[in-house]
């Protein structure tokens, strides 16, 4: 099935102030630097999120991976370089302390997921600890962006100004928030469909070994992990209330699973089972099994492939700023 992964996070307060004084002698023009390097990684992981919902190319998602980690590195190196305002050291040695975090969540933390990915299709329990470290980066760099945030607001109010939020600010903070509320979703209907991937392989390898043993075990896991996904997927609702075509897809494709190992996958396993005995009729019946399945089976999956595609790109924007 196709993965869409997504990364969330970083910094969204970005908020602008009303001083229009351009010098560090003046607080806006210092706060409105610090913001500016804010903006230039945010929009770094904003390329980096946009390639991880629209490509299935880990070398490109890494790419763009490390693309962040070294303007991670040229914004600390620019902020280290700063003077103090006035002796007020909180706003930019928090903000230091926050990018330094950044770095080693990027570098270290996503490292680990994306090296994850290529085992993660390996069993259920691979996949879920994928999504874990998402998540747990995920609510790391949420604990950074609250400290700067408040770090920012202290800054403000010590030295008189008013911040507001620029509407570019307003955008890409919002885009992020759009990107947690679909990851979020997106994990749950995915992860269900996935537990029926690893049994569905073993049916289709037993039964082109025409194995009737092997054939009848990977029946009886998929038709267990078959209940277990649409008992999960019945717990998701419409996506925003209103979208669940593609918790839809993901039902019929285990649906589809479901019904044939409670009645055609039954049929073809006892032929198996005699399968150097079989009459023209029973030979006929069972090409007549594997067809249907085929032609099913190839139908649902690209239903619910799409599903996903048109669901990430209906609420994940391509970001190319």
């Amino acid at each position: 099935m196709q993965l869409s992964t997504l990364f969330t996070g970083l910094l969204l307060a970005g908020l602008a102030t009303t001083a229009s004084a351009q010098t560090f002698t003046d607080p806006g023009a210092y706060n409105n630097f610090i913001v500016a390097e804010q903006r230039a990684m945010l929009k770094k992981n904003l390329r980096y999120i946009s390639k991880a919902a629209h490509s299935d190319n880990e070398k490109k998602i890494d790419a763009k991976r490390l693309d962040l980690v070294k303007q991670t590195e040229l914004s600390l190196s620019k902020l280290g370089k700063m003077p103090a305002f006035q002796d007020d050291k909180g706003f930019k040695d928090q903000s230091i302390e926050a990018f330094l975090q950044l770095l080693k969540v990027y570098s270290e933390d996503y490292k680990a997921v994306d090296m994850l990915a290529a085992t993660r299709t390996a069993t259920i329990e691979n996949m879920e600890q994928y999504f874990r470290l998402q998540e747990i980066a995920e609510r790391k760099l949420q604990v950074v962006n609250d400290s700067v945030d408040a770090a920012q607001q202290r800054f403000a109010k010590r030295h008189g100004m008013t911040t507001t939020q620029d509407p570019e600010g307003k955008r890409l903070a919002q885009y992020m928030a759009q990107v947690s509320e679909v990851n979020s979703y997106q994990h749950r209907v995915f992860l269900a469909e996935f537990r029926i991937e690893k049994a569905s392989a073993k049916l289709t390898d037993a039964m082109n070994a025409q194995d009737a043993a092997a054939f009848e075990t990977a029946r009886l896991q998929l038709l267990e992990d078959s209940k277990t996904a649409l008992s999960a997927l019945a717990t998701v609702p419409a996506f925003r209330g209103k979208d669940a075509q593609y918790r839809e897809a993901a039902k019929n494709l285990v649906n589809h699973y479901a019904g044939m190992c409670q009645n055609q996958f039954v049929k073809m396993q006892e032929l198996m089972q005699r399968k150097d005995a079989l009459s023209k009729a029973d030979v006929t019946a069972f090409n007549g099994y594997i067809n249907y399945f085929n032609q099913n089976n190839q139908k649902y999956i690209d239903a619910y492939n799409r599903a996903s595609h048109q669901f990430m790109a209906a609420y994940v924007p391509v970001f190319n700023d």
